[in-house]
């Protein structure tokens, strides 16, 4: 088993920093900071992330993914939203309902170019969220429900497999996966459920292990799809919150982490690290609705 250390990329000033993946159309890392509502893009260069740009949303922010248009769309608060290429943000209608004391929180795109994004609550644990799978026309699908706390979402590298962490229940599990309904008579799989520390963030690189956040842990786990431990990359702040593929050959893994719920603090928390970890990432997936166009304006007209 590997031991590595991630270098801190960025100063530690993010309250909740998540979602980090590589644009190789712009040739920029993106990411989100959930709570401040902010999308963030900076250069790679030299070991560190710089000239940071951001995008407000004006409401939590949970997770970006790239639009094939070359845009953003981003898991907003009850919905989603969607930066063009130009910089225009538009807010997309309410997607939650009656449930008033929840938001989205990590999601990405499939490989059909559909967003997937699940649930937290906003008060007490009710193991009621879920997990839904919205098209770029706005049909939406529950892939999964009875969730502690939704949190991140990934797919083998022949898209046939979902895997998906609830954080609360502290386990990631796996389903088949197409474009088509999910088969209700295929029980979700425990891949992983004996982890440090929360599960939080998730990716997969392309040999198909998985990377997993460890918030409280310090640090992200590299598994194989059944569950053994291949590696650990340490960084020196507590929250570990997402671990994503960046650079132009996808072969740098970025972590993001977090301040928030810490009164103080001695580490670098808040910060992004990078580390060499010896293998490639896969390319994010494009969600297949226009930027500068989409569904929920479409309705509108």
């Amino acid at each position: 088993m590997m031991h590595l250390k991630g270098k801190a990329a960025t100063a530690a000033e993010f309250n909740l920093a998540e979602g980090v993946l590589w644009d190789d159309r712009a040739g920029l890392v993106r990411w989100v900071d959930v709570w401040e509502g902010r999308v963030l893009s900076g250069a790679l260069h030299n070991g560190r992330i710089t000239d940071i740009l951001e995008v407000s949303l004006g409401q939590t922010a949970g997770a970006v993914a790239l639009a094939e248009d070359g845009g953003l769309v981003v898991a907003a608060a009850r919905g989603l939203a969607t930066v063009s290429p130009t910089g225009d943000v538009s807010r997309g209608p309410d997607l939650l309902g009656q449930r008033t004391d929840v938001r989205f929180n990590d999601g990405t795109v499939d490989p059909h170019g559909a967003f997937v994004v699940g649930t937290l609550s906003l008060t007490d644990r009710t193991d009621e969220e879920q997990l839904l799978r919205i098209w770029p026309d706005g049909r939406i699908e529950t892939l999964r429900e009875g969730i502690g706390l939704s949190n991140g979402v990934a797919f083998s590298p022949d898209g046939s497999t979902i895997y998906h962490v609830d954080t609360l229940a502290g386990t990631v599990s796996r389903h088949s996966y197409g474009p088509t309904p999910l088969d209700p008579d295929e029980s979700w799989t425990t891949v992983l459920d004996s982890l440090p520390a929360y599960p939080d963030g998730l990716t997969v690189d392309a040999e198909g292990a998985l990377w997993v956040a460890q918030w409280g842990g310090a640090s992200v786990e590299r598994h194989a799809p059944t569950g053994e431990l291949l590696a650990v990359v340490k960084v020196n702040a507590a929250q570990a919150s997402c671990p994503g593929f960046v650079g132009s050959n996808l072969n740098i893994l970025a972590i993001t982490t977090a301040q928030e719920g810490l009164d103080t603090f001695t580490d670098e928390a808040g910060a992004i690290f990078l580390a060499d970890v010896g293998v490639s990432g896969l390319s994010p997936h494009l969600w297949a609705g226009s930027t500068t166009n989409p569904y929920w304006r479409k309705e509108d007209t």
